[in-house]
Parts: structure tokens; C-alpha cells; sequence
């Protein structure tokens, strides 16, 4: 989980099952939540991706920017 959540952190998109897992939900679920617009997603080259800045909003998660400024 904490390889899941440092993807939402530094990546600019991520895959549906992904999101599903940072959401507490399984693969079919997070389909579906995608189709219902539930989780936002753009299609990139016929593949549904996450943004994780909305993905970030959801679970209340700190900004790329703010976490790079506590790493220093």
C-alpha cells in the first residue's frame, strides 16, 4: 500500500485497479465507481487513467509541491 500511495504522490496519472486499492476498494468496484463517475479518468490511447491530483483531493492527500518541500 505504501508503493500505492507514493505513486498518487509522484505520478502524474495512474490506472484504475490503483486507484481502487489508495480507495479501499477492489477491481471491479473501481471500474465501476470510473463508469459512474465516482473516480475522475481521462482516456489516454484507449486506456482509462486516474489523475492524481483529483485522486489527492479525495483522500485529502498533500500536494506534489508540499511534499517535496518536506523532503528537504
Amino acid at each position: 500500500m505504501r508503493d500505492d500511495i507514493l505513486e498518487v504522490l509522484t505520478k502524474p496519472t495512474v490506472d484504475v485497479v490503483l486507484a481502487g486499492r489508495v480507495l479501499g476498494i477492489g477491481k471491479a468496484a473501481a471500474y465501476r465507481a470510473r463508469e459512474a463517475g465516482d473516480i475522475p479518468s481521462i482516456k489516454i490511447g484507449g486506456k482509462f487513467r486516474v489523475p492524481t491530483s483529483k485522486l489527492r483531493e479525495m483522500l485529502a492527500l498533500p500536494a506534489t509541491q508540499a511534499l517535496a518541500a518536506t523532503a528537504d
